[in-house]
């Protein structure tokens, strides 16, 4: 692009569309555009914390049906009372599942935001968003058609169906998001901040939903079935409110599909451009990705260890704890609120207070603290092994932790050093950088570390529940 087209491209920003629309117009698309891509953000990550917060959903739907004593029974749950560490055992399916999910999720969400970067400017933007859009919820609506369906007797069979739906449903989530935060970089950059902050505030929309349904009387499974189809009508609704961002005039310009129309409607200011072309001498910038790489490396490896040790964490071992309190009313809702509720609640403030307090501060020192506390994180898988998790039927360690609070103290601590840290890594590597141009390079860099600490973590995660 050309001095002058740029100048041309600039003067009709903001300030003139506000005058076409009047003041008044545009503060209301600036305010309804946010509020969209907030509301889009949601749905990028709805399918994965949907999947896992209805964890007891899953426990009754691979139990073993023979067996009576099992979670089968939603109703008739057996108590953990504290130091009682013969409760019910968990068959294989049961043990495996969350581990198998979290890989079906990550690896191909990773593998498919490392495409659609590389890849996805060669397609149109609108119709990938779209139709990656309209695949999850058809996806979403053969999930929650099939809760309904009794699977007892082919479980087996049933677990493959539902890992290759979570295979495809995070393929075209990966595609959707990488589209909408292709989108999200042409516009001003608190949009960003918007998708990040909606992802955030998606867990907890889902977990909160699971806690809601459950108090209200529900079953697990009934409970999933009103979660899912939940998320379908959220789903739809992303897709009636994208349509509508795509016809704001604000969208246009930011989007680039306004100044295009324009300049077609006006040949003659094309040709007073070619005219008056202001010769330029232009050096180009050449990054070298690996030069970058030697100025981030501690920021990589911790943001890619801080994952690591998040996904390998959660959901497969915390999901597992046994509350030690006699009440029936508390196990049903412990590992609702104290795993999956409380988790995502302390992410979201792990990332508030990094944009907050941004410490340990970018340089050398702070690189470094930062690539310490990411390994010191690993703590938090031994401290999980030691709490009351699948207290019955263990091998390699014993449970010490038999409390509720140790269980609950050390999830908030875990959810919230994850929130923090992952921040203040994607936020400290660029600028570390010397240029835009190499800072951008160091982010992307940095986005496909952390895509790295998540399918690792992943693929470790069922390794680590062998520990117990």
């Amino acid at each position: 692009m050309s001095v002058e087209e740029k100048k041309l491209k600039e003067s009709e920003g903001p300030k003139d569309k506000s005058i076409k629309l009047g003041v008044g117009a545009f503060s209301i698309e600036l305010k309804l555009n946010y509020i969209i891509f907030y509301w889009l953000g949601i749905g990028t990550l709805l399918p994965w914390n949907m999947f896992i917060s209805v964890g007891a959903y899953w426990v009754s739907k691979f139990a073993t049906p023979q067996n009576s004593s099992s979670p089968v029974a939603e109703e008739e749950m057996p108590l953990a009372c504290e130091g009682n560490a013969t409760e019910w055992k968990m068959n294989p399916l049961q043990e495996s599942w969350f581990g198998y999910m979290a890989v079906a999720s990550m690896v191909p969400n990773v593998t498919f935001l490392m495409l659609n970067a590389a890849f996805g400017h060669l397609l149109k933007t609108q119709p990938r968003l779209l139709v990656s859009l309209f695949m999850v919820i058809i996806s979403f609506i053969f999930t929650t058609v099939m809760v309904e369906v009794n699977t007892d007797s082919w479980q087996e069979a049933f677990l493959y169906v539902t890992l290759a739906s979570v295979v495809f449903i995070n393929i075209n989530a990966a595609i959707f998001q990488g589209g909408l935060l292709g989108i999200a970089g042409r516009f001003p950059p608190e949009y960003m901040g918007a998708v990040f902050g909606g992802q955030a505030i998606g867990g907890i929309f889902a977990s909160g939903t699971n806690v809601v349904v459950l108090s209200m009387g529900a079953t697990p499974t009934q409970s999933a079935f009103f979660c899912f189809l939940i998320s379908v009508v959220f789903l739809l609704s992303s897709l009636a409110v994208y349509a509508v961002a795509t016809r704001t005039d604000f969208y246009k310009h930011c989007s680039g599909e306004g100044v295009v129309q324009d300049l077609e409607k006006k040949p003659e200011d094309s040709k007073l451009l070619d005219e008056h072309q202001i010769p330029e001498v232009r050096i180009p910038i050449k990054i070298n990705p690996i030069i970058t790489l030697t100025k981030i490396w501690p920021y990589v490896i911790a943001v890619t260890m801080c994952f690591l040790v998040t996904l390998g964490c959660f959901p497969a071992i915390a999901v597992l704890v046994q509350s030690t309190t006699c009440d029936k009313t508390h196990e049903k809702f412990f590992v609702p609120i104290a795993c999956f509720l409380l988790f995502n609640i302390g992410d979201y403030v792990g990332r508030f207070l990094a944009g907050l307090i941004q410490w340990p501060k970018p340089g050398k020192f702070g690189a470094f603290l930062c690539l310490f506390f990411s390994f010191a994180r690993f703590a938090f898988l031994v401290l999980f092994l030691l709490c009351n998790v699948k207290p019955s039927g263990r091998v390699h360690t014993s449970v010490v932790f038999y409390s509720d609070a140790a269980y609950i103290l050390i999830m908030l601590l875990f959810s919230t050093t994850n929130g923090y840290l992952g921040s203040i890594c994607m936020i400290s590597a660029p600028q570390l950088t010397s240029s835009g141009t190499e800072a951008q390079t160091a982010s992307s860099i940095m986005v496909a570390m952390l895509g790295l600490g998540l399918g690792s973590g992943a693929a470790l995660s069922n390794i680590f529940v062998k520990l117990l």
